[in-house]
C-alpha cells in the first residue's frame, strides 16, 4: 500500500465516487453512517485493515482514510509498527518538517494541517494513520485534479 500524501493511497484517489471507491475495492465489510456527521458514510474493509470517509455533503466523494495496516509505505519506508522519530525524520521528512503533537494518557497524535495527516501512536511506535484531502485558502477542500 503507497500513501500519497494530499492525494490518498494506491489506487484511491480523494475526490472518488463511491462507486468508484467499490469499483477499485469491492463492496466494504461495513458500512455506517457518523455518529459525528451525518453527512458521513464510513466504509471499513477488514482485509486492508482501512477505514474510509466518504462525505455526502460532497456529492459522495472520498474524502478521507484511516488505516492500520502493516504494509503502508511512503518512499519505499513502512510506517505502521516504526518508531515515530524514524517516521517523522526520516519517511517524511523531505515533505513536513512541522508537526503538532498532542499527548493524551497513553497514547500521542502527530499531525500536519497542510498534509492533512495524523500519526497515531502508542509505546513510540505509528500504530495507525489518518490521512484526508486537505483545504485551500478558502477553506474548501482541495480536490485532486
Amino acid at each position: 500500500m503507497d500513501l500519497k500524501p494530499k492525494l490518498g493511497l494506491d489506487n484511491l484517489t480523494f475526490g472518488m465516487s463511491k462507486k468508484e471507491v467499490y469499483e477499485v475495492l469491492g463492496m466494504p465489510d461495513r458500512k455506517r453512517i457518523s455518529d459525528d456527521d451525518d453527512d458521513q458514510q464510513l466504509l471499513e474493509y477488514n482485509d486492508q485493515k482501512l477505514r474510509l470517509t466518504i462525505y455526502k455533503n460532497e456529492d459522495n466523494r472520498l474524502g478521507y482514510l484511516q488505516t492500520s495496516n502493516p504494509k503502508l509505505e511512503f518512499n519505499g519506508h513502512a510506517i505502521i509498527n516504526s518508531k515515530i522519530d524514524f517516521v517523522k525524520d526520516k519517511i517524511f521528512g523531505d515533505i513536513i518538517s512541522d508537526w503538532e503533537i498532542e499527548d493524551y494518557d497513553f497514547f500521542a497524535t502527530h499531525s500536519n494541517d497542510d498534509y492533512w495527516i495524523t500519526l497515531n501512536v502508542e509505546f513510540g511506535v505509528v500504530i495507525n494513520i489518518e490521512i484526508g484531502v486537505p483545504f485551500n485558502d478558502d477553506n474548501d477542500y482541495d480536490w485532486p485534479n
